[in-house]
């Protein structure tokens, strides 16, 4: 197992998941506009360091612009410019909560992942991505080479079958949509960890 890399993985699908969920604020909004911190980001890829980079380079956003932000991008006035869920990308009626919501859940069951956020549907982008961190930990604290194998072989298979399948169109509403640096960063660093995940 590339412990180093999982390790990092675990780190970045975490902050990742929780940009997705909520816009940053207090410890988190410090951490992402504190260049040793940037400087240290996990991953290391092209995405991921393009990413960091333009944060390195931006002025640091206000609350309130990123509140905005996060406010159009997954929550929407009428509907979200950067629809979060899985599900409507591929329902027939683009409805939320479909099949897709269910095997996300069975998945979360699956593996003893508690998603802590009772009023939403469990295929948002970020919890599938706070999964994704707590699947690298499951492989982190096995106790044996088997049960590590099995937990990355369960991690790759909810990834791909999952956020990896809708992401892109997920980010490409953020690419064109996002004004402040924090979410014109995140396609890169969500890209980071899809691609880290496919390595592991």
């Amino acid at each position: 197992m590339h412990t180093e890399l999982v390790e990092r993985c675990h780190i970045a699908a975490d902050i990742v998941g929780q940009i997705f969920l909520d816009e940053p604020q207090g410890p988190l909004l410090d951490a992402l506009s504190d260049p040793s911190f940037l400087q240290s980001w996990p991953l290391e890829d092209d995405a991921s360091q393009q990413a960091i980079n333009a944060l390195l380079e931006a002025e640091r956003d206000t609350a309130e612009a990123l509140q905005r932000d996060h406010l159009y991008l997954f929550i929407g006035v009428s509907s979200p410019l950067a629809q979060p869920y899985e599900s409507p990308y591929f329902s027939k009626d683009g409805l939320v909560m479909d099949e897709d919501a269910a095997a996300v859940a069975a998945v979360y069951h699956q593996v003893g992942f508690d998603p802590g956020a009772d009023n939403l549907p469990p295929d948002h982008i970020g919890l599938e991505f706070r999964c994704i961190s707590h699947m690298c930990a499951l492989a982190l604290s096995a106790s044996s080479e088997a049960d590590q194998a099995a937990a990355l072989a369960v991690l790759r298979s909810f990834t791909a079958e999952h956020p990896a399948r809708f992401a892109e169109q997920v980010l490409g509403g953020v690419e064109k949509h996002a004004n402040t640096a924090i979410y014109r960063a995140l396609p890169g660093l969500t890209r980071g960890v899809l691609a880290a995940v496919e390595t592991l």
